[in-house]
């Protein structure tokens, strides 16, 4: 019995016992209010885009180094024939600057066929166009036509250039360059060089090769004074330039339509062989040097390297005498400052005359 009411007793107290309140509840988070979002500027207009690239444009002929370096994106490149970076152009473009404006530059161009795409956040720019080169007026200058291909993206509320990108008007590289040059013939000397007059004005005619002939002017004075001339050249419209003079001055000449780089210069084969203009390529002149017979004569112009003018191109001083110091007498050694038979109106020369013992 005293079992019994225990067992009473305490389902009693169990029963009048208050309930278990239930774990407090934590209050919610207070709401995140998103801070409201400022619409992106209109995308620029057509015109717009096309203004920024034809200005950008003009800040790199002239040499506006700020202009140019607030228009470009940290990762800019520009390719034409080969990628350049943002460093890069602007150091061209500080070149530009320091050369000052009679040195060749981009002087005007003529704009055609230009097309827009605009985006959100990115715009794309084409556009044809004829430039005149300036800096070599003495020859009529240069005439180039050419694609350029701009590619802006937004950075804020501005855009910047990430892209600059230009062909050829005409595609084939190298060769359409030097074709649209004899194709428009200017920008060049069309009488003969000076220095191949004096240097073959007493020698007697034999076989003469003139590498990278052109349209023919130094191999045609050689061939009118009774040399057997070959001329090489890669361009199609220098060659037919050639041949046309040729025929109309009764004169022979063997013009080769060739990539001077795969010519056969032959051994022993030459009395006179010629790089007027031609650049320095030290590899032709290594087989020029065996394509001489003894006492033939090797005749070179051009631009000496004029590191004042903050252009290191040209030939370095000694190079070609360096080249031409073993089994030759050095008949002619000199820089001077004259005026060119090409791209500009003055400049410092390199002329070199070698006989072969």
């Amino acid at each position: 019995m005293r079992y019994v009411l225990a067992i009473a007793v305490v389902a009693l107290a169990s029963a009048c016992a208050p309930a278990a309140l239930p774990a407090p509840v934590a209050p919610p988070p207070p709401a995140v209010v998103a801070a409201p979002v400022a619409p992106l500027a209109a995308p620029p207009s057509t015109q717009s885009i096309v203004q920024n690239s034809h200005d950008v444009l003009a800040a790199m002929d002239r040499g506006d180094v700020p202009a140019v370096a607030a228009a470009l994106a940290p990762d800019y490149f520009h390719f034409a024939g080969d990628y350049t970076d943002r460093d890069h152009e602007l150091h061209e473009v500080e070149a530009v600057r320091t050369r000052g404006p009679k040195a060749p530059h981009t002087g005007t161009r003529t704009w055609s066929h230009e097309r827009v795409s605009v985006r959100a956040h990115d715009a794309i720019f084409v556009g044809e166009a004829l430039e005149h080169v300036t800096g070599n007026e003495s020859h009529g200058g240069y005439n180039f036509d050419g694609w350029y291909t701009l590619a802006w993206s937004r950075d804020g509320d501005d855009w910047k250039l990430v892209y600059l990108g230009w062909r050829q008007g005409a595609s084939g590289g190298e060769r359409a360059v030097w074709d649209e040059i004899y194709r428009n013939s200017i920008g060049f000397n069309h009488e003969p060089n000076r220095l191949l007059i004096d240097s073959v004005a007493h020698a007697r005619p034999g076989t003469a090769l003139d590498v990278a002939m052109g349209q023919g002017r130094n191999a045609l004075y050689l061939a009118s004074k009774g040399w057997r001339v070959t001329g090489v050249d890669i361009s199609d419209e220098g060659i037919a330039a050639a041949r046309t003079s040729a025929a109309q001055r009764k004169l022979a000449l063997e013009a080769i339509d060739v990539d001077v780089d795969k010519y056969d210069f032959g051994t022993n084969k030459w009395d006179l062989v010629t790089m007027i203009y031609a650049t320095d390529n030290a590899a032709w002149m290594e087989k020029i040097k065996r394509s001489l017979r003894k006492g033939g004569l090797f005749v070179f112009e051009y631009f000496a390297q004029d590191l004042s003018t903050g252009d290191d191109g040209g030939v370095p001083p000694g190079k070609i005498a360096k080249i031409f110091a073993d089994g030759f007498d050095i008949v002619r050694d000199e820089v001077v400052d004259d005026v060119p038979d090409w791209a500009v109106d003055r400049a410092k020369l390199v002329r070199f005359v070698a006989r072969k013992k």
